[in-house]
């Protein structure tokens, strides 16, 4: 029997597919964890710089940080 992927594993998938992800979107693919765990993950993500929060109203959207060149 295989382990479950680790939350954050999961998101940097889910961002890999897409180039931006909706949270809502990202809570409904992922009904293992709750929404409070996702939640803390992606602002975990976002101060270490692995991902962008983009606030819109009544929504927001992640997406993976550019890669530093």
């Amino acid at each position: 029997m295989s382990q479950p992927k680790p939350i954050t594993d999961r998101i940097l998938d889910m961002l890999r597919g897409s180039p931006e992800c909706e949270f809502e979107a990202l809570v409904t693919g992922n009904p293992e964890f709750t929404w409070n765990e996702l939640y803390q993950e992606v602002g975990r993500l976002s101060r270490a710089g692995q991902l962008t929060i983009l606030r819109g109203v009544g929504v927001f959207t992640i997406k993976q940080a550019a890669a530093l060149k």
